[in-house]
């Protein structure tokens, strides 16, 4: 497990810096690499939202965050190479019947990294969200209820 909690103030200053890069990139042209560091700004925020008690699991770091990051990251450089490719001239190919700039993203964006994040949290479902956790939230928002009902 990963202590996060003397961590959180250095994220949220990453995740600060990230949005203010990411803003400056897009006033400046530099799009694909705001791009990538969105991956990046979003990440930092899984990262903070699976810690569990302020302890994040290795595995989970690795498989599904880190792989998610990775493989959206690839899905959008193989999107650039294909884009640039490609430009102005129509394709000698397509995948799943899409440009192959788009057909990339369809993979590695949408079905890879949903694919990723629903089978690892499946799989690790314990070490973000404990049965414990669970009930102990369940709780909290029922004495939330009963000491403010019309609230």
């Amino acid at each position: 497990m990963i202590d996060m909690k003397d961590h959180k103030t250095m994220l949220v200053l990453l995740i600060t810096a990230c949005w203010v890069i990411i803003t400056l990139s897009g006033w400046f042209g530099y799009w694909f690499f705001g791009l990538c560091l969105g991956v990046v700004l979003m990440l930092l925020h899984m990262l903070m939202g699976a810690a569990q008690n302020g302890k994040l699991s290795k595995k989970m770091l690795l498989y599904p965050l880190v792989s998610w990051a990775v493989l959206w990251l690839a899905g959008f450089y193989i999107a650039e190479y294909y884009s640039q490719a490609f430009m102005g001239v129509m394709p000698s190919f397509t995948i799943l019947g899409f440009h192959p700039s788009f057909g990339a993203i369809v993979i590695a964006y949408w079905i890879g990294g949903m694919l990723t994040l629903t089978a690892g949290l499946i799989l690790y479902a314990s070490e973000w969200l404990s049965e414990d956790s669970w009930n102990a939230f369940k709780a909290k928002i029922e004495a939330l209820n009963q000491d403010h009902p019309n609230a």
